[in-house]
């Protein structure tokens, strides 16, 4: 009987959940809760939007921001807004990344990786492209082919900088942004990251995945925007391949489950971000952080005791950089965890 109300409620839950297409003509510079909402919606409810680059340009090849940039505009135009009903100060926000895909035949990256990422005085090869090759006011930009239907990349390497090897990616399209609007009252542009989410750039943030947001601010504020159809990790370009996406995403509300920070879950591992301001932060600092998360998830959520966990983080664990600038992911296999926590 008691099997048969569980379903019955969920089914019931299932039927009222809506969709929401939203295909917004402006962007936010910034995670904030003081924009007005493309959507307001609930628990359960389905997003479908699309995503500009991080320059703005769109699905059309239309650039909405002038290049070179003006005060107060920058990159990572965010496509949001959504507010979710009921969501306050101390709940969790579930996305389920449903779809994210490429929608245009063209991306972007640097020439070549930051040269902090290199010894002191390495010969790191040229910086330089060319002039205004991919947008106005710079020079450092490579341009790359997507083609969408087979979902192969090719970057357009000039000869010079060819050896002649084919060099050809399969897409992993990503989302370099997602996040709510940060606690305080504040409003951060959409270049660093931290608790709120933000500019992640997290390779790993793809379809199939489900994200874990703290919620600061009532109604969360949700704001998604950088796709990426590839990303090494670290994000050694500073970039990925930059591009316009079609993004679809589940959100479901979990009151008073307050987690620390961003937190993602996919059909392998739980994995605790501990995401940082980029270029500002150690990733030391970085790998204690997302620890500590992975130790409290598993003990506190999982019901794992301190030596259970410490067996796991110290026999299991892996680690990602997520990017070179602070970002790190802690990672504990879902096989050697308690089923009833293999979701959140």
């Amino acid at each position: 009987m008691r099997f048969s109300i569980i379903l019955m409620l969920a089914g019931a839950a299932l039927a009222t959940a809506e969709t929401h297409e939203v295909y917004p003509k402006t962007h936010s510079p910034v995670f904030t809760a003081d924009r007005e909402p493309l959507a307001v919606v609930k628990s359960g409810d389905t997003i479908i939007t699309r995503t500009w680059d991080s320059g703005g340009k769109d699905e059309n090849n239309v650039w909405h921001i002038e290049h070179p940039y003006k005060y107060p505009e920058h990159g990572n135009p965010l496509t949001g807004p959504f507010v979710v009903e009921g969501a306050t100060y101390g709940d969790a926000l579930e996305v389920r990344i449903d779809k994210v895909a490429v929608n245009r035949d063209n991306g972007y990256t640097s020439l070549r990786v930051g040269p902090a990422n290199f010894n002191p005085g390495a010969d790191i090869g040229p910086d330089e492209y060319g002039w205004e090759a991919v947008r106005k006011g710079r020079g450092t930009l490579m341009p790359w082919k997507i083609d969408t239907a087979t979902g192969k990349l090719t970057p357009q390497l000039k000869p010079e900088h060819s050896s002649g090897h084919k060099m050809e990616f399969d897409a992993k399209p990503m989302l370099g942004c997602i996040g709510v609007a940060p606690g305080y009252g504040e409003v951060r542009t959409s270049g660093p990251s931290g608790d709120y989410g933000g500019n992640i750039d997290y390779n790993d943030i793809v379809a199939g995945s489900t994200l874990l947001l703290p919620v600061f601010a009532d109604g969360a504020h949700l704001f998604v925007g950088d796709g990426h159809a590839l990303q090494g990790d670290g994000e050694g370009w500073g970039v990925g391949v930059e591009t316009s996406m079609n993004v679809q995403m589940t959100v479901k509300l979990h009151k008073g489950r307050r987690i620390s920070n961003p937190r993602l879950i996919n059909d392998e591992y739980l994995i605790s971000i501990a995401s940082q301001a980029e270029f500002n932060s150690s990733m030391e600092i970085g790998l204690r952080r997302a620890n500590t998360d992975m130790l409290n998830w598993l003990t506190n959520e999982c019901g794992l005791t301190k030596p259970e966990a410490h067996v796991l983080l110290g026999g299991v664990v892996e680690h990602k950089i997520v990017t070179y600038y602070g970002s790190i992911a802690t990672l504990i296999p879902k096989k050697f965890v308690p089923e009833a926590c293999r979701t959140f």
